[in-house]
C-alpha cells in the first residue's frame, strides 16, 4: 500500500515532471478511479482503470499505472499477466523511477508463479521460539497452545479409555500414580515437541496410543478438512537478533512456510520480522509491545496492542462510549510504560476532540498515595481545570502495579472528586474492588478468560490430555501464553487458506474480529491488534462492558 501512497501523494515530483512527458487529464482521473478502486480492495476494477490509463499516449500517469496494475493484478493472483505488464514496462521505460518497486512485485509475481506448480492443500506455519532455561516454560505453553489449535484444524482428538475398558492392565495400586499424568511421549506421537524438535517438525495425522498409568489416552483422526496445517519449528538457543534471523531465514527459505508466530520479544520480533518483509511471509509476533516491530512494515504483525497504542484505545472508548467530555491525565515520571500510555492517550483525545483539563506528572511512586498534597504542589493546576475534569487516567504500570493502584485509590479518596478514573491493564482483578468500585474504575485489557464458558472448559481438558497439566498451573505468564498461542492459531487458521496466491498481509488486515478464548483480534485495516476487552468496579464486583 506504500507504493499507492507514494503515487498518490509524491508522483508529481518523482514520476514523469520533465516538461517533455505531457500531463493528461482523463488519465490522471482514470488514475485517480484505480487507486480508489485500490484501496477499497476491488482489484479487478482497479486493474482495469490502470489498464486504460495506457490507451492514452504517454502522459505523467504512464509509468506509474502500468506498476499499480501489476500490483492489482498479483493481489488477483493472474501471475503470469502481472510478469507481462512488468516486462513491458522495464523494456519500454528501463529508467523509470519506479523500477525498483516493479522489479519487487516482478519477483514476488515469479515466485508465486513457481508455487503454484506446487500441492496448495497444506498451510505451512512457522514457529520460532526462544529455549533458553530462563524461556523454555512460556515457550513450551504457547507451543503447546498453537498446536491444539492445529490439531483441532485438522480433525485429530484426544480422549481417555477408562480403567474398566483396558483389558489386561491392572490400575495401579498408589493412588496416586493412578492420577499422574507422564505424557511427554504424546507429542512424540507426531514428532513436533519441541524438546524433540531439533529444528524441524511437522504433524501428521496418524492415530497412535500412549499409556498413562492405569489410564490410555488415544489420539485419532475425527473427520478430514479440506485442507491441513503442518507446524515447522525452530528454537531459537539463545535471546539474540542473530538467533531470530536465523530461524526466520531457515523457516522461509528452507521450509518455505506461508505464515510464522513468533518470536516472542520484541527485539528479537524486529530482527525476525526484517526477514519475514524481505520474504514476503507473513509473521505475528504474539506478545511484543514495542512500537518499532510492525512500524513501516507490511507484513509484520503484532497480536499485543502496544503501548501508546493502549493508551489511544481508552481514550477513543472514554469519548465515544463513555461520552466522557474532560479526562485529566495523571502519570509516573519516569516509567516509561506510563509516559507512553498518557502520551497515546493524549494523541488520541487531541483527535477525538476529548478536552484535557490537566497533566500531573508525579515524581516516584509514593506520590500516588500524596495525590492531594501534589495537586496542590502544582501551581499550574487550577480549581476551574479540577472541576471541569470527569475521569482522571491513571496509566499505573512497572513493578508493584497493585500497590501503586491501592495508594492512587487511597489518595483519591482523600479529594473531594466524583470523577471516573481510567486506566489499563494493570486495574483487573484487583483486591480493593470496593474502594475501586467507588470511583467506577474502567480500563482496558488485552487479556480476559472467562473459565465458566464451555469452550475454556473444553480447552482445559484438551490442554490436560496434551500435557498432564492444565493451564491453570501454569505460571501467570505460562497461562497467558497456552490461551494466546491458541487464539492466534486458530485466527490465522481460520482467516487464510493454503489457495494461491497463498496468505497476504490483506488477509489478515481485512479479517473480521476474532473472539478468543483470552483474546480478541482485530487488525482494522493496519498491523497492530486494536482490540481489547473493557471492564469496570461496580457493586464490589468486576463488569465487562465490551
Amino acid at each position: 500500500m506504500g507504493l499507492v501512497v507514494g503515487l498518490v501523494l509524491g508522483a508529481p515530483a518523482r514520476a514523469q515532471p520533465t516538461p517533455e512527458v505531457p500531463r493528461n487529464a482523463d488519465a490522471e482521473l482514470m488514475f485517480e478511479q484505480g487507486v480508489a478502486a485500490f484501496e477499497r480492495g476491488a482489484y479487478a476494477q482497479a486493474a482495469e482503470r490502470f489498464r486504460l490509463v495506457n490507451d492514452y499516449a504517454l502522459n505523467r500517469k504512464t509509468t506509474a499505472a502500468l506498476v499499480m496494475e501489476a500490483k492489482a493484478l498479483l493481489r488477483l493472483g493472474r501471475y503470469q499477466e502481472t510478469v507481462d505488464v512488468l516486462t513491458t514496462l522495464l523494456d519500454r521505460y528501463p529508467n523509470t523511477s519506479y523500477r525498483s518497486e516493479a522489479e519487487r512485485v516482478l519477483e514476488e509475481a515469479r515466485m508465486r508463479l513457481k508455487r503454484q506448480g506446487r500441492r496448495v492443500d497444506t498451510l505451512r506455519v512457522g514457529i520460532a521460539l526462544p529455549m533458553a532455561d530462563a524461556f523454555v516454560g512460556y515457550s513450551q505453553a504457547l507451543f503447546n497452545g498453537v498446536r491444539l489449535a492445529i490439531d483441532e484444524h485438522n480433525g485429530l482428538r484426544r480422549r481417555y479409555i477408562p480403567p474398566r475398558r483396558l483389558s489386561g492392565l491392572r490400575a495401579s495400586a498408589d493412588s496416586a500414580a493412578a492420577t499422574r499424568f507422564d505424557v511427554a511421549n504424546t507429542a512424540e506421537v507426531y514428532g513436533d515437541s519441541l524438546a524433540e524438535a531439533e529444528g524441524r517438525t511437522t504433524i501428521t495425522t496418524a492415530t497412535d496410543t500412549v499409556r498413562v498409568d492405569s489410564l490410555r489416552i488415544v489420539t485419532e483422526q475425527r473427520g478430514q478438512p479440506e485442507w491441513v496445517a503442518k507446524m515447522y519449528v525452530r528454537r531459537l538457543s539463545e535471546r539474540s537478533r542473530a538467533a531470530a534471523r536465523t530461524a526466520l531465514d531457515s523457516l522461509t527459505q528452507i521450509d518455505q512456510v506461508d505464515v510464522v508466530i513468533g518470536p516472542l520479544f520484541s527485539e528479537t520480533a524486529r530482527a525476525a520480522g526484517a526477514v519475514a518483509e524481505r520474504a514476503r511471509v507473513p509473521m505475528v509476533a504474539p506478545v511484543a509491545t514495542a512500537e518499532g516491530v510492525s512500524a513501516g512494515t507490511e507484513y509484520v504483525f503484532q497480536a499485543n496492542p502496544t503501548i501508546p497504542l493502549r493508551g489511544r484505545i481508552m481514550a477513543r472508548f472514554a469519548s465515544e462510549s463513555l461520552l466522557t467530555d474532560g479526562v485529566s491525565i495523571i502519570y509516573e515520571r519516569g516509567n516509561s510504560t506510563s509516559e507512553r500510555m498518557a502520551e497515546g492517550f493524549r494523541q488520541e483525545a487531541r483527535q477525538q476532540g476529548l478536552r484535557l483539563p490537566f497533566t500531573l506528572r508525579l515524581d516516584n511512586a509514593r506520590e500516588w498515595s500524596r495525590l492531594p498534597e501534589a495537586l496542590d504542589a502544582d501551581s499550574t493546576i487550577t480549581d476551574s481545570m479540577f472541576a471541569a475534569t470527569e475521569a482522571f487516567y491513571l496509566p499505573i504500570a512497572g513493578a508493584n502495579a497493585s500497590g501503586k493502584i491501592q495508594d492512587a485509590l487511597t489518595g483519591l479518596g482523600r479529594l473531594n472528586t466524583t470523577a471516573r478514573v481510567l486506566g489499563n491493564s494493570n486495574w483487573h482483578d484487583l483486591s480493593v474492588k470496593k474502594e475501586a468500585s467507588a470511583f467506577t474504575a474502567t480500563y482496558a485489557n488485552d487479556f480476559n478468560v472467562q473459565t465458566g464458558r464451555p469452550e475454556v472448559q473444553t480447552f482445559i481438558r484438551r490442554y490436560r490430555l496434551l500435557t498432564g497439566n492444565t493451564p491453570d498451573n501454569l505460571s501467570v505468564r505460562g497461562r497467558r501464553l497456552a490461551y494466546t498461542g491458541y487464539d492466534i492459531a486458530r485466527f490465522l487458521l481460520s482467516r487464510l487458506s493454503p489457495s494461491a496466491p497463498g496468505p497476504s498481509p490483506g488477509d489478515l488486515q481485512t479479517a473480521s474480529p476474532y473472539e478468543g478464548l483470552g483474546m480478541r483480534i482485530h487488525f482494522q485495516g493496519g498491523n497492530v491488534n486494536r482490540a481489547m476487552f473493557f471492564h469496570r468496579y461496580r457493586n464490589n464486583q468486576i463488569e465487562l462492558l465490551r
